[in-house]
């Protein structure tokens, strides 16, 4: 509902599902005959990265924003950060954010103390490298121009499940970026208290290595982009 309430009205919504068995694709098809902005999309694997490579696919927009299903958004989210996209000719727009668990709501900055002067500004990773150092953007909060995304082949590792997927996204995203832009507003509200969450497991260790796996081969394909991060590739490894 948080999506569908968006204030900016001329959107498209694409919801990923993989053949869920719980009666969500149930309620999506019934949003689906209500709403012609939403169109519901089956996913014949069991991989968040795969779902969201169907996304950026099959997303019609200029740009492409992502919540995830344990989470919702503040109905003005995509309204403000395109508003801030357009005017300032940004790729990628993201705001601060909330974490909210077991009753209660904390606020995150998106950059830390180190580098909040980064904040209104846009900037890259030539122009400033705290981008990778100081800042929580791992999380998918936040707006990406699609054409930044096709045009370099940005897309997620398809390994099986929902494990760590958005960090190769992330990384990918920062390095080729000429133009991203840090808002200190917070719009998203992500769940941190769903007992079946990747950072939940122990056994995901082994995910979030070969993610960063994935993450080296990337940077293997841009030798100019290597010599300067794979150094922190390996330090967020």
């Amino acid at each position: 509902d948080s999506i569908l309430n968006q204030t900016l009205k001329d959107i498209e919504i694409l919801c990923i599902d993989a053949n869920s068995t719980d009666g969500t694709l149930e309620v999506l098809k019934n949003y689906e005959k209500k709403d012609k902005r939403l169109r519901v999309i089956i996913s014949d694997k069991k991989s968040y990265g795969y779902q969201m490579n169907l996304g950026i696919k099959e997303a019609k927009g200029e740009y492409l924003g992502i919540v995830e299903s344990d989470d919702y958004i503040k109905t003005n989210m995509y309204e403000r950060l395109y508003e801030i996209a357009k005017k300032n000719d940004c790729e990628v727009v993201k705001g601060d954010f909330y974490i909210f668990a077991y009753g209660k709501t904390e606020y995150v900055n998106v950059l830390r103390n180190s580098c909040e002067d980064i904040y209104n500004y846009k900037v890259n990773w030539n122009k400033d490298i705290r981008i990778f150092l100081g800042s929580d953007g791992i999380n998918p909060i936040g707006i990406y121009r699609l054409d930044l995304l096709r045009t370099n082949q940005i897309k997620l590792n398809e390994t099986p499940g929902a494990s760590y997927q958005d960090n190769g996204l992330w990384f990918q995203i920062f390095a080729l970026a000429k133009s991203i832009y840090f808002i200190n507003e917070a719009f998203y509200m992500l769940r941190r208290d769903n007992p079946n969450s990747s950072v939940k497991s122990k056994e995901k260790v082994y995910c979030a290595c070969e993610e960063y796996d994935f993450i080296r081969d990337f940077l293997k394909k841009h030798p100019d982009l290597e010599k300067t991060l794979a150094p922190i590739c390996a330090l967020h490894r």
